[in-house]
């Protein structure tokens, strides 16, 4: 890809530390108080801590939280309705007959598609949070990439054929990424002056997010199965508009926090070879799916490549001690862990999506619910369960399970829901839609786990200086194990091997859940401290 992997944007990992620190309350709890403090640098390398001498002025508020953080929370929600909304119906506008608006390739090739554009889009963060850093800033970061990734979604929704589907799902990769990496730090600007508020503040944020994205999968699903997936992509298109001209009138008073750009800022060659490097990415994939092959081994085999170097870099420092490097190697089985649980969560876009339309009993109450209906339940499980996890986390304190256990029981969930759905779809007949509402809430429950712990974790082994490559090494688990779902999806035949398919994804949930049980007994209590502090279990 066209970042070296070493580099990530300070934005992405501000983003996403402070998105954990006040949006899960879960997983991890970082005794160091200034580890909530971390602000991105100027110049887009690592993560420094915020100085007391130059807070910004507190302004008014609205229960306690700064009132510019709600314009940029609630386009927030506004960016998830579009995105899960447009997601949740792509893999059926891939494989679906001509006749019923679908581009009418195999399922295989559906899955391969889809599972690459998601990994892309993580991948892209990288490349977006830097020139977010070093050109555009936060605000335009942010602003730029809505009318990016609205300008994907209309060409979905107005563009038939490959060529809309080409153009629109690179837009929309590099649209949303930008989106992403700019909300958390323009976000975390706000919140900078209210540092008791800001765990609130993000979970504001985080909630929001969840509900636009349940409006979406719901909405998007209604609207192509009563009209059509025009209707369905162009709805994604006017929501994201919507959001935009919603925050406009706002952004001065929102952005007025946000990290500036360095005044030196990034040109010349500096500004070319990457932005050459991603065109060359990008016609490396196009030109994979037009030879006939799966673009999600190119994009999962670059997501490998740049991670492997990022940890053999960072581990051969001569500037960094035995312990700090110690630290990195005992995290690589959880940096395994959040790839193996995206290929898993990947299946709800993919497989279980198929299923659900092809081979499950959707009739309820005499109504026969859209295919896409029962992936709302995903995000209503964030909304439900994580403020419940977060009270019983606080409450437990020292006393919570470890980090390891609980990636231990959130894979033998995936198991147990994805061995449930391989006996029902042995059984003949159609499955019951029960068992697909319980396999989404429980991977729901699961991510509102694995994700924010697995960020978290990243940047408390991440020697100083380093946090944030250590978030991109992260995200570059979350593309690979997005993009093997896209490779082992080849495999998967409808109405053929259903139950030996998600027997195997089965298996593999039963044995990292093992896996996390024998790292807990290797490691023991400690696998992370700071100054001597244990902060993670």
């Amino acid at each position: 890809m066209a970042v070296e992997a070493t580099s990530v944007a300070g934005s992405a990992g501000h983003s996403d530390a402070c998105r954990i620190l006040g949006a899960s309350g879960i997983g991890l709890t970082l005794d160091n108080p200034e580890a909530a403090r971390r602000h991105h640098c100027s110049d887009g390398g690592a993560m420094t801590l915020s100085s007391t001498t130059d807070a910004p002025p507190v302004g008014r508020t609205f229960f306690g939280l700064p009132r510019t953080m709600f314009p940029v929370a609630g386009f927030a929600g506004f960016d998830a309705l579009s995105f899960y909304g447009m997601q949740t119906i792509l893999v059926y506008y891939v494989y679906f007959s001509a006749s019923e608006g679908g581009l009418a390739l195999e399922p295989a090739v559906a899955i391969a598609i889809v599972s690459t554009s998601s990994a892309a889009t993580f991948l892209a963060t990288i490349f977006m949070g830097w020139l977010a850093d070093n050109v555009l800033g936060a605000g335009r970061g942010l602003r730029y990439g809505a009318v990016l990734a609205f300008a994907g979604y209309l060409t979905l929704a107005i563009v038939p054929g490959a060529i809309g589907l080409t153009i629109g799902l690179i837009a929309i990769a590099f649209g949303a990424a930008s989106m992403w990496v700019s909300e958390g730090v323009v976000l975390g600007g706000t919140l900078d002056a209210h540092e008791s508020h800001r765990e609130a503040g993000f979970t504001v944020y985080y909630l929001g997010s969840a509900g636009g994205a349940l409006i979406g999968i719901t909405l998007s699903g209604v609207l192509q199965s009563a009209v059509g997936f025009r209707l369905g992509f162009l709805a994604s298109a006017v929501a994201i508009l919507i959001g935009l001209l919603i925050y406009l009138p706002f952004r001065r008073g929102t952005e007025a926090t946000a990290p500036p750009v360095p005044v030196a800022g990034v040109r010349g060659w500096a500004l070319a070879w990457p932005i050459a490097a991603v065109a060359f990415a990008i016609a490396l994939v196009v030109g994979s799916v037009a030879a006939g092959f799966n673009p999600a081994t190119i994009v999962g085999l670059g997501a490998l490549v740049l991670a492997v170097g990022a940890l053999v870099k960072l581990l051969s420092r001569r500037d960094l001690t035995r312990e700090q490097k110690g630290r990195v190697i005992r995290y690589l089985p959880f940096f395994v862990a959040t790839g193996v649980f995206a290929m898993l969560y990947q299946q709800l876009y993919t497989t279980v999506a198929i299923h659900s339309e092809a081979s499950t009993d959707r009739v309820v109450f005499g109504v026969e619910l859209p295919p896409s209906t029962v992936l709302g339940i995903a995000p209503l499980c964030t909304i439900l369960v994580a403020p419940i996890l977060a009270a019983v986390w606080g409450r437990l304190g020292d006393r919570q399970p470890s980090l390891a256990v609980k990636f231990a029981v959130a894979f033998a969930g995936c198991a147990i829901g994805m061995g449930w759905l391989a006996v029902a779809s042995g059984a003949g007949g159609l499955t019951p839609i029960i068992v697909l509402v319980f396999i989404v809430f429980v991977f729901g429950a699961s991510d509102v786990v694995v994700s924010p712990s697995g960020l978290s974790l990243a940047t408390a082994v991440a020697p100083p200086g380093f946090e944030t490559r250590m978030l991109s090494v992260h995200y570059l688990a979350v593309a690979m194990g997005i993009a093997a779902a896209g490779v082992t999806g080849e495999g998967f035949v409808p109405g053929e091997n259903e139950t030996g398919y998600f027997a195997a994804f089965a298996i593999v949930g039963a044995a990292v859940a093992v896996a996390m049980i024998v790292v807990r007994i290797g490691f023991g209590r400690r696998l992370v401290a700071v100054e001597g502090v244990e902060v993670v279990r």
